[in-house]
């Protein structure tokens, strides 16, 4: 794979293989989303999605599992990666050999035989977002990131001990059985509160009344709720109402925040767009904001936009070299997104089918039994723009240094636009959104 001007040395090949088919899949599945929220406010977050797919992708096989690896580019992982140097998964797999002989141990005449032992790939895929999983973990003390998967499987189906330990380590969660079939009310109630408790109660009911029956055997649970304050803060005195042009001909009132400053800044000369990077805290994380140049149809000039994105041009886009320090005086909008997607159906069109199939999946990995399959897959995510000033550093220091810049780069968001926020060490996307309505 071809090194790329922003990749830090710090980040192994591996870890950058993952990062690229994490981002790869985030743009197909803005395409895919795309076709039935056009004109809409969308945002999802790619990595999120990713895990909570790898997490099913470690049990399945076959079919099941050649699937997801294309939808989601893991079939482009380096193909000389392999057991013998990779000391992640080398320890997984002799843990692993351990606790099944301690599981030999312990066994009872009779009982099931634990089916073949998670396959060298799945597990190389599960180690590598283990990784990427603890990095993100560390910067808990910067921001409020809340990641809640969990798969929930009807109590009459056995769970590998295997698949068990592996979520847990890799995924840093679990997979709880429930009672789908006589308690179904119960265990949909059990899932709306646990993803409450995860959001700080901004996610609720996920999963609404008779979305769960008692026909249901597998569900996947993805909410996501991130607030982070920004490093530098917009004083709430220089919030105003302000016009914001949803197309040529309408238009709504907004509160539009203020802010001068130095600011990562860039142009897309053949898109005739901005790139503007505004870092949160400590600068682990940034929101970029990829804004068209103001015209008479708005939205012509987005989907020109969206229409480009790679994984390639995103990368060189917000690379150091294409975005240098200006002085920018920033117009952006208070925002409150908040979507929920059935992933059921935008899976299956984008190629993951069996796992969804009582009679194709195969998900041997998870259980022993040959029913199981995916029931269904929600993805919710929550987040808060605003000021963030009140208990933010004061800026006297900066208001001291802006009075001697002779002129000022103007970035209005006042009108539809793309943004994405990056753990910027990794190069990982958390969050992938448009606004045409704030």
């Amino acid at each position: 794979m071809s090194s790329h001007c922003c990749t830090k040395a710090v980040i192994t090949f591996t870890m950058e293989s993952l990062v690229a088919a994490n981002t790869k899949f985030c743009f197909d599945f803005f395409q895919e989303i795309s076709k039935s929220h056009c004109h809409k406010n969308v945002f999802y977050s790619p990595l999120s999605l990713s895990a909570a797919i790898a997490m099913v992708r470690l049990g399945a096989r076959s079919d099941s599992a050649q699937q997801i690896d294309q939808v989601l580019h893991f079939n482009e992982f380096s193909q000389n990666e392999s057991e013998e140097h990779d000391p992640c998964l080398k320890s997984r797999t002799q843990g692993m050999l351990a606790d099944s002989s301690l599981e030999g141990q312990k066994a009872v005449a009779g009982s099931p035989v634990v089916q073949e032992s998670s396959n060298p790939e799945s597990e190389l895929l599960s180690c590598h977002f283990g990784h990427l999983l603890s990095k993100l973990d560390r910067m808990r003390a910067d921001c409020t990131l809340s990641i809640a998967n969990r798969l929930y499987g009807e109590k009459q189906f056995p769970i590998c001990p295997e698949y068990s330990e592996g979520v847990i380590q890799f995924y840093h969660t679990t997979i709880e059985s429930v009672d789908f079939r006589k308690e179904t009310e119960k265990s949909r109630q059990a899932i709306n509160f646990w993803v409450e408790s995860q959001s700080r109660g901004k996610i609720k009911e996920l999963f609404s009344k008779d979305t769960i029956t008692d026909a249901t055997v597998l569900v996947l649970v993805n909410a996501v709720y991130f607030k982070a304050k920004w490093e530098k803060y917009f004083d709430s005195e220089n919030t105003v109402d302000a016009p914001f042009f949803l197309s040529e001909n309408e238009r709504k009132t907004v509160k539009m925040m203020h802010l001068k400053g130095p600011f990562r800044l860039g142009f897309i000369e053949e898109l005739k767009t901005q790139i503007l990077e505004m870092k949160y805290t400590r600068g682990r994380l940034s929101m970029f904001i990829l804004l068209p140049s103001c015209s008479e149809d708005n939205l012509k000039g987005l989907e020109e936009l969206e229409k480009n994105i790679t994984y390639e041009k995103i990368m060189s886009w917000s690379c150091p070299e294409n975005m240098s320090e200006e002085s920018v005086a920033v117009s952006f909008p208070q925002l409150t997104l908040e979507d929920s997607y059935d992933l059921n159906s935008i899976l299956q069109d984008m190629g993951i089918t069996d796992i969804f199939d009582e009679t194709k999946a195969d998900l041997s990995g998870i259980s022993p039994n040959p029913s199981l399959h995916l029931s269904k897959v929600i993805h919710k995510t929550f987040l808060e723009v605003d000021e963030n000033g009140s208990e933010a550093v004061a800026a006297s220091g900066v208001e001291g240094e802006t009075k001697s810049l002779p002129s000022w780069v103007t970035f209005n968001a006042n009108h539809p636009f793309l943004f994405f926020i990056r753990h910027n060490k990794t190069q990982t996307i958390l969050f992938y959104g448009r606004v045409i309505s704030p």
